[in-house]
């Protein structure tokens, strides 16, 4: 039978989809992966990286291991994308497909926000960022740390508390923590404001912590001249130590082809199917509404769409099978200091309205995180 498969992206959809497909199918179906990284890595290992837990090369798991897979990984700029054909065109050549998933994830843009990369620029959504800003913050002996949340979407939603509360506990140890000063500026009314429950536990835990949060402050621009963030009602917050969640946007090929045409690609959460016939898309790069939200974007629900995607595609070369519709469920971890963390366990569409439950913290629930990283990689990677 034999037909090709052609994943753009090799975060955690498109890598759980490879696997799922290649335990499915003989060796007549090619099942290729490109992505311009030539690594994987998990999302909370940056902050291992940003407070100096692991060196960068321990955080990284070479998508080269894949051929061993028996799955093609092939590392190359994505450069155009045309659905209709199923054509990809990249920085090493021509890429066609039988059956195309588009798992690009999202992009950030630090330059969005006026003298945010003239304050320095400095985030955690990237392998580099993360490792720049460690030895600021190692040298930081004192003074305002503030983490401003510029916009919605962003990836991880709980991942701006989760540097917080690692500040906190990183200056504890270090006995200075009564010199540091730790606040978060958000745009919107509640941390997570699809759980009004969830958003009022992260709230208290912020609160014990002495880590003030300021909700519906939308910073939009960073005076960094003056040290100071300015709000949307031209509020002024100083700081010695800047730390932004950069506005987030669909990759640019998406957005020039067809696919994007709104932006985030819409997809029928029933199958991951887009407009396009046999064409697929996953993860960050996707928007699904929930209620009055739209789905998270984070790993743990990207894998759980890849058995979506998996089975669709399964399905329609099969000509027949089940398909169990996504249902945006998964959980993530996030540490909270003194060694515990923290899991928000979530089901977004599989009820009438989102649930969520926050668990912990506690220290039994680092080695469900551990266990949840070392599993991935046996299954993915095999090692």
């Amino acid at each position: 039978m034999g037909a090709s498969i052609l994943i753009l992206g090799a975060g955690f959809g498109g890598l759980e989809t490879a696997t799922r497909l290649r335990e499915a199918l003989d060796e007549s179906f090619e099942i290729t992966i490109v992505d311009q990284r030539d690594f994987f890595n998990f999302g909370f290992t940056k902050f291992d990286l940003m407070f100096g837990r692991r060196e960068p090369e321990e955080c990284k798991e070479r998508l080269s291991a894949l051929d061993d897979k028996g799955l093609r990984f092939h590392q190359a700029v994505i450069e155009s994308i045309d659905p209709e054909a199923r054509q990809v065109e990249t920085s090493t050549g021509p890429l066609t497909a039988d059956y195309l998933l588009v798992a690009l994830g999202a992009d950030i843009a630090p330059e969005a926000t006026p003298g945010f990369l003239e304050a320095g620029g400095h985030h955690f959504y990237t392998f580099a960022g993360a490792e720049w800003l460690w030895p600021l913050v190692n040298d930081f002996e004192g003074g305002q740390i503030l983490i401003a949340i510029f916009d919605k979407p962003y990836k991880c939603p709980p991942a701006p508390y989760e540097a917080a509360f690692q500040l906190d506990d990183f200056y504890r140890d270090r006995g200075i923590r009564q010199d540091v000063a730790i606040d978060i500026l958000i745009p919107g009314p509640m941390p997570l404001p699809v759980s009004k429950s969830v958003s009022a536990d992260i709230e208290e835990l912020l609160t014990s912590r002495q880590i003030a949060l300021h909700t519906n402050h939308k910073v939009v621009e960073v005076d960094y001249r003056a040290k100071q963030a300015v709000v949307a009602n031209q509020t002024r917050f100083p700081y010695d130590l800047f730390i932004g969640v950069p506005i987030h946007r669909p990759p640019a090929v998406v957005l020039e082809c067809g696919l994007g045409e709104q932006g985030w690609i819409r997809v029928d959460p029933a199958t991951m199917r887009t407009r396009y016939e046999r064409v697929w898309a996953m993860g960050d790069v996707v928007q699904i509404p929930v209620g009055n939200f739209a789905g998270p974007k984070a790993g743990a629900f990207a894998e759980d769409a890849a058995a979506t995607v998996a089975g669709d595609i399964l399905r329609t070369i099969r000509g027949q099978g089940e398909v169990s519709p996504y249902q945006a469920q998964g959980a993530c971890y996030f540490e909270f200091g003194e060694g515990k963390v923290a899991e928000i366990a979530a089901n977004f569409l599989g009820g009438p309205t989102p649930d969520l439950t926050l668990n912990g913290p506690s220290l039994e629930y680092r080695a469900d995180k551990e266990e949840f990283e070392r599993s991935r990689i046996e299954k993915w990677f095999g090692t």
